[in-house]
């Protein structure tokens, strides 16, 4: 369970940093990160905005699906309820 957790962790770290980032990667005809640098100065702003609220969000449900992973963990046994097998 704490991989799963551990994997999200790393995809909203890269998801962050690429958004963050001030230099843009671009991949063919695709721009991937630098927004708020990249973007014109009127609405330089509003993508800082834009990402701040982001970011806050993606930390703030990593650190609930840590929260709800090691509580889990904590439960004894499987929580799951044992399957019947079907007599025909």
């Amino acid at each position: 369970m704490r991989l799963k957790a551990l994997l999200v962790l790393a995809l909203s770290v890269v998801a962050i940093t690429l958004y963050w980032f001030p230099q843009p990667l671009v991949v063919g005809d695709y721009v991937l990160g630098g927004y708020p640098w990249y973007a014109p100065e009127s609405s330089r702003g509003a993508m800082i905005a834009i990402g701040v609220i982001f970011t806050a969000v993606f930390l703030g449900l990593t650190a609930f699906m840590f929260y709800i992973s090691r509580e889990v963990e904590k439960l004894p046994g499987n929580p799951e309820p044992a399957r019947e097998e079907l007599a025909w």
